[in-house]
């Protein structure tokens, strides 16, 4: 609520998204998925700001990150600097990074966001504490070549601002967020010789279920997106759009990944 009067103060219309109307009274509404509008504010940690942008989908529209709580790590804004973000915004005293997104594209499956931080091929549920069995390969300039061969838990294939979520808990490496590149992390392979792999923002992924594999589960952005059997691929490539977030303050990356593991 001090955000949104804090906004108009300063001569801005301030919309409330519609779904949050039970938890703030105020009006005007507007809906984040159809309305156009200017820039988002996003308070909240690096969930909301990740569902946010599956909502944006392909629209350009900048956000504005207020961390509420304590890692938020795609946040930049402290939530009481929201007065300094909000007054720059109105000088125009900022920048707009541009961060690489992924996208899905798998047989029979529509409506697939863009990940802001990865896409994992992982072990279904239904197989826990058994291995899946998945072939990586990647298109690239013509070329199809294998990447890995994972015998495991499965894989992730992040950006690199994804490259200091799951992929880093997974062994990956730390990637700086405004780099072009596909990062491919196995995850918990039981084979000396997977390792992870960073590829050109050119190629194309292709991770396929092995027929002697068990069922695997698709999650993008920690989102359980779709069932794969043996035999099925999940494809993943550049997305065309960048997600557009509005920076005010100068960062330090690699002292804030350090600070979050603490």
């Amino acid at each position: 609520m001090k955000i949104l009067e804090y906004a108009e103060g300063k001569g801005l219309k301030a919309y409330l998204d519609s779904r949050a109307l039970g938890y703030i009274e105020w009006y005007p509404l507007f809906n984040l998925s159809t309305d156009p509008v200017d820039a988002v504010v996003v308070v909240g940690g690096d969930g909301t700001i990740l569902r946010t942008l599956h909502l944006l989908g392909d629209r350009d529209t900048p956000l504005v990150t207020i961390r509420y709580g304590k890692r938020g790590f795609l946040a930049d804004v402290p939530p009481y600097d929201y007065a300094i973000a909000i007054d720059r915004l109105v000088e125009g005293r900022y920048v707009v990074h541009e961060y690489m997104r992924l996208e899905t594209r798998c047989k029979g499956v529509e409506g697939v966001p863009y990940a802001l931080n990865e896409v994992a091929v992982v072990t279904s549920s239904k197989a826990r504490g058994k291995v899946c069995r998945l072939r990586v390969m990647r298109y690239h300039g013509g070329h199809m070549e294998g990447v890995l061969s994972v015998v495991g838990d499965g894989v992730i294939v992040a950006t690199p601002v994804g490259s200091a979520a799951y992929s880093l808990a997974a062994g990956g490496p730390l990637v700086d967020p405004l780099m072009r590149a596909i990062l491919v992390t196995p995850l918990a392979p039981i084979s000396l010789c997977s390792r992870p792999v960073v590829l050109p923002e050119t190629s194309t992924v292709i991770v396929e279920v092995s027929g002697d594999s068990h069922e695997v589960e698709l999650y993008v952005d920690g989102v359980m997106t779709a069932l794969r059997k043996p035999g099925d691929s999940v494809e993943v490539i550049r997305a065309p759009k960048p997600a557009r977030v509005i920076r005010f303050f100068l960062e330090d990356y690699f002292s804030r990944v350090l600070e979050r593991c603490l």
